[in-house]
């Protein structure tokens, strides 16, 4: 389970930092990043009362929310095979979390030059004002 949710905090860690220029800062600026500021900025994108995204492309919006929301849900269910000891987790669960990510892995290639998966990267690091 864990195993799932830091797969896809790395891919989108990575992602956000290969924009920035300097590649020996990166590792540094990867560091910056917080679970619970990216969960929250997850959270926020998949608002659709917040981000309509009424003029972007469908498929380009039901990719980025299929990222964010998954996200969530693997650090939720992270949480729970972590710290809660009343309950074992099922395998098939385990699984589908697992396909989950990989789920991820298959999209986000095709979103990660797009500018409102840059915006959403961008927003994993920095709190809104």
């Amino acid at each position: 389970m864990s195993s799932a949710y830091y797969a896809v905090f790395h891919l989108l860690i990575d992602a956000a930092v290969a924009n920035w220029s300097n590649p020996a800062a990166r590792a540094a600026l990867a560091r910056a990043f917080d679970h619970g500021n990216m969960k929250s900025a997850s959270m926020r994108v998949s608002n659709r009362k917040l981000f309509p995204f009424a003029s972007e492309d469908p498929d380009f919006v039901k990719g980025l929310r299929l990222v964010a929301d998954t996200f969530v849900q693997l650090q939720n269910h992270r949480h729970f095979a972590d710290y809660n000891l009343t309950r074992d987790l099922e395998v098939t669960h385990a699984v589908n979390y697992v396909r989950s990510a990989e789920q991820v892995f298959a999209t986000w290639p095709k979103l990660r030059a797009s500018q409102i998966s840059q915006d959403y990267l961008v927003s994993l690091m920095v709190k809104p004002r």
